[in-house]
């Protein structure tokens, strides 16, 4: 059950009224407030984390059917996919939604999810950027209905989270790679300072040493998000590596770069070089392109995000916390050629 400060719990505190609480908190000077029953409302208000309530006080204990989802990167389908298979499933049962991005910005992120506290949405479906631990303080303080998605609040233990296993994507695409005779493998991956994601890199380099290949055999470089940075990287890549057989791409928005670049270069794949894609967004089997890739399944994870996040409403406590890690899908294309 959500329990939020009201105006009655600040009052209480700064030994006021709730009117005059309501006064100081919306700023209004047309009449007089001492400096001394200001300070202690707002010092009051601070110290009990209380948030404005807007537009829901004609809603106490109603649900407002209203569900917040966070992405960070609305350019990434993997996150548009989770918010198309959320909302199908919020739709059947007569919720709206707020869909934002984050742009991977912690002060963005705190911003957004304090106006949503505001509006007394009825969940929250989140993707959290780095500091996300800390800007869900809040909710997870008043009992805001939330599932975490991909990523986990790191030092959190209880809180409802979906994810799809990185180390898992990881390892089994080099297990794949090296199942296929590769051992001189370029790997391209995202300097992100998310533990999680970091998962993935570490999974290639622990399957090439359980494998007996030398680990100077992998060759790993990293960057931005992007796919003007896949495209550099895979450049410094080649240049200073020109031996390997395949690149694996950890992410596929810098996979989008990167294989432009290989076109640009006249690079055939997989005659001239294997290549091997975490994510599968439409491009990757559109057209002429048929790209071996290892599928995060993020339409199921939508719909499992959005299915825990109703049980919480319908139920409330009577739900125990969850974490959920699903395993991707090797999905073979033609991108991946044998190199016995």
């Amino acid at each position: 059950m959500k329990q939020y400060t009201t105006l009655k719990d600040v009052a209480k505190l700064a030994g006021t009224t709730a009117a005059t609480v309501s006064y100081v908190l919306n700023d209004k000077q047309d009449r007089y407030i001492s400096e001394e029953t200001r300070r202690k409302v707002l010092e009051a208000a601070e110290k009990l984390e209380y948030v404005k309530s807007i537009g829901a006080s004609s809603l106490k204990g109603k649900s407002r059917k209203l569900i917040g989802i966070l992405v960070p990167q609305f350019e990434n389908q993997f996150f548009t996919r989770i918010v198309v298979a959320s909302e199908e499933v919020f739709v059947k049962h007569g919720y709206d939604l707020i869909i934002c991005n984050t742009w991977d910005n912690p002060e963005r992120e705190k911003a957004i999810l304090n106006r949503l506290i505001q509006q007394r949405v009825d969940g929250i479906i989140l993707t959290p950027t780095r500091n996300g631990t800390e800007n869900t303080k809040l909710l997870r303080k008043v009992g805001m209905n939330m599932v975490v998605v991909d990523r986990p609040l790191p030092g959190v233990k209880d809180y409802f989270w979906v994810a799809t296993n990185n180390y898992g994507c990881g390892y089994i695409g080099t297990q794949y790679l090296i199942s296929k005779g590769h051992t001189h493998i370029g790997y391209i991956g995202w300097n992100s300072d998310i533990q999680d994601l970091q998962a993935r890199r570490r999974a290639v380099m622990e399957a090439v040493d359980s494998n007996s290949i030398p680990i100077e055999n992998l060759h790993i470089v990293e960057g931005g998000f992007s796919a003007d940075e896949g495209y550099r990287l895979t450049q410094k890549l080649l240049t200073e590596h020109p031996d390997i057989s395949v690149i694996f791409y950890g992410f596929n928005v810098q996979a989008l770069g990167g294989v432009k670049y290989l076109h640009d270069q006249n690079i055939q794949i997989p005659k001239d070089l294997s290549v091997l894609i975490i994510g599968s967004p439409e491009w990757i089997m559109a057209g002429n392109n048929c790209f071996t890739h290892l599928d995060m399944n993020d339409l199921e994870l939508g719909k499992k995000a959005a299915n825990l996040l109703l049980d919480q409403i319908q139920k409330g406590e009577e739900i125990p916390f969850q974490h959920i890690i699903q395993d991707c899908s090797l999905v073979e294309g033609t991108s991946v050629r044998d190199n016995f």
